[in-house]
């Protein structure tokens, strides 16, 4: 069954780069990549849809032209967009069900948003179905970096193409761009097939334009653009070194998880257990450590958890496997073996408030210089 992936764009920087990050992992999982759109305004109240306004109108032309950049640089990848009503985090959320895998922009959330809980990729990475990734943006690449997109910027005369079937239930039927399509990008001798994920730079040359007419909007095909006025560019090869959060049997759904990628792009997974030597309950009184020499209570830690880790070992014995005990808690362990990693992979246990990630999501999440993905955990 061909997987499929979910990205949320809402027209931001970080959110360009997640959906090129999440092109470049379905190109290389031959998986099918959904770009959804969310506008809190779009709804029954108003039968004409954002075609009244240009500038809501130029906003959907930008979901389809970041669908454009995606099949410029995957041009074999079957691309679809989406646009619903109602909350964003909600919307990503109840969509989240039917994907495989969801794939957010974040800028790491400062300590005032970490309180008010008002970051979207936050309160959808607590909620959702299904594991979600979460990407920073780059810095800026050098120009002679970036990927090439020739050929003339769509006008009003020559629009972007739409699609054409309505998003389910929250969308009305007469909106002419809450639309959904698919369109695979046609082979061609000079086509250049993608075959990893992340991409180390930002996304392709933006082109952002004035959406299609009110005609234009309710027939045709988003389709990849002509082969000669585009170069198709792959990013770089699939990550090489992952590292995933465990603390027991309980982050076996994660260690799966990343196994599963490592195997698939060729890389290693390190397993990290981040401890203390003197944990908070050590200033119970008549408490005693139970062995005071590090380095001989970190290789029994390691020889346990190699050993509960096994069975997930087995199922992919390619992958090379490291287990590691690192010192500084939870989650300072775990972040000094992420310098180096190209992905991040945690357990999301359930937490007591319900809809917020507990203290070692929030850490990785804000200080991982890598893409971090949550995976749900009974």
């Amino acid at each position: 069954m061909t997987q499929q992936i979910l990205t949320g764009y809402d027209g931001s920087p970080r959110s360009r780069n997640a959906v090129h990050w999440a092109g470049a992992e379905a190109a290389r999982h031959g998986a099918e990549l959904t770009v959804l759109r969310v506008w809190p305004w779009l709804g029954p109240s108003e039968p004409d849809g954002p075609t009244t306004d240009p500038v809501r109108r130029a906003e959907h032309g930008d979901l389809e032209a970041v669908a454009r950049e995606v099949l410029a640089a995957h041009p074999d990848l079957t691309v679809a967009t989406q646009a619903a009503a109602g909350d964003t985090a909600d919307a990503l959320v109840d969509a989240s069900a039917e994907y495989d895998l969801l794939v957010l922009g974040s800028d790491g959330p400062g300590a005032l948003a970490d309180l008010l809980g008002g970051s979207v990729a936050l309160s959808v990475a607590a909620r959702a179905s299904c594991p979600v990734a979460l990407v920073r943006e780059q810095p800026d690449a050098p120009e002679d970096e970036l990927p090439l997109i020739q050929g003339e910027l769509p006008t009003p005369e020559n629009p972007l193409p739409t699609a054409t079937n309505p998003f389910p239930a929250t969308v009305p039927e007469d909106e002419p761009f809450a639309t959904s399509a698919t369109a695979t990008a046609p082979t061609t001798p000079s086509a250049t097939t993608a075959v990893a994920t992340a991409p180390t730079t930002p996304s392709a040359t933006t082109a952002v334009a004035p959406g299609p007419s009110p005609a234009a909007a309710l027939e045709g095909e988003l389709s990849a653009p002509d082969p000669h006025s585009v170069t198709a560019v792959a990013p770089s090869p699939g990550p090489a070194e992952i590292v995933v959060g465990v603390a027991g049997e309980s982050s076996l759904p994660a260690v799966e998880f990343a196994l599963a990628e490592a195997a698939r792009s060729g890389g290693r997974v390190r397993a990290v257990h981040g401890w203390e030597l003197m944990p908070f309950w050590s200033a119970t009184p008549g408490w005693l450590p139970p062995d005071t020499d590090a380095d001989d209570q970190a290789s029994r830690i390691e020889a346990d958890l190699t050993r509960t880790l096994a069975p997930a070992h087995a199922a992919h014995p390619e992958v090379e496997l490291l287990v590691e005990a690192r010192l500084g808690g939870a989650a300072g362990g775990l972040l000094s073996a992420t310098e180096h990693a190209d992905l991040v992979v945690l357990g999301r246990h359930p937490h007591l408030l319900g809809h917020s990630l507990g203290p070692v999501a929030h850490a990785t999440i804000r200080n991982s210089p890598a893409p971090v993905i949550l995976v749900p955990q009974p």
